[in-house]
């Protein structure tokens, strides 16, 4: 654990390498997965301003560098460096439409057609095999990225499993039939209500 949610620190960081998880934990214990870190990435820059509690955890994925920078420092930083500024800026901008687009597909789109969507993007990095696509799945991972129980993840696997659609093997999954599961994601999107 990098950094914890609800405490204080009054410094701002970049990561310089390695991963991190940025999560919440809810009020039950439930952990929410937001978003992965990568070299490059600001943490603390919502909070450093005001010297706000960290809204979120940041938890090392891998061995990981960080520059950290105190406060007062950053703030001097940020006022004399105009091409830091600008990429701070875009930096929050870009965090701020990404958290935006993504919350509007979870109020938008049922869970169903959210997962379907998510193992449709993690195919494109799957190994191709003759009977289909194997990629790596974690369904603890994958409820806390969807903020939901794992039983709710595994009703939906096992519905695309009676389907023919994947076959589940340990950490693993095979996607049989991926025209089956764009389908699936269509259909889904298509029934979805609209909410205002």
């Amino acid at each position: 654990m990098l950094f914890q949610q609800d405490a204080m620190y009054d410094r701002f960081c970049i990561l310089l390498d390695g991963v991190a998880d940025i999560n919440i934990i809810g009020e039950h214990g439930k952990k929410y997965s937001q978003a992965t870190y990568s070299a490059g990435d600001m943490i603390g820059e919502i909070e450093i301003y005001d010297l706000i509690p960290f809204v979120s955890n940041v938890e090392a994925m891998t061995d990981v560098t960080i520059m950290s920078l105190q406060r007062d420092y950053f703030l001097t930083w940020l006022q004399l460096d105009s091409n830091f500024n600008q990429y701070f800026i875009r930096r929050i901008l870009y965090y701020n439409y990404t958290i935006s687009k993504r919350e509007g597909i979870n109020i938008l789109y049922p869970l169903h057609h959210r997962v379907c969507a998510y193992l449709l993007h993690l195919a494109r990095s799957g190994i191709q095999y003759p009977q289909g696509i194997t990629i790596k799945l974690n369904k603890q991972e994958l409820s806390q990225k969807f903020a939901v129980t794992q039983r709710s993840i595994n009703r939906i696997l096992f519905q695309l499993r009676e389907s023919g659609i994947i076959d589940i093997q340990k950490n693993e999954l095979l996607i049989r039939d991926v025209k089956g599961l764009e389908l699936e994601t269509k259909q889904e999107a298509r029934s979805s209500p609209t909410r205002c």
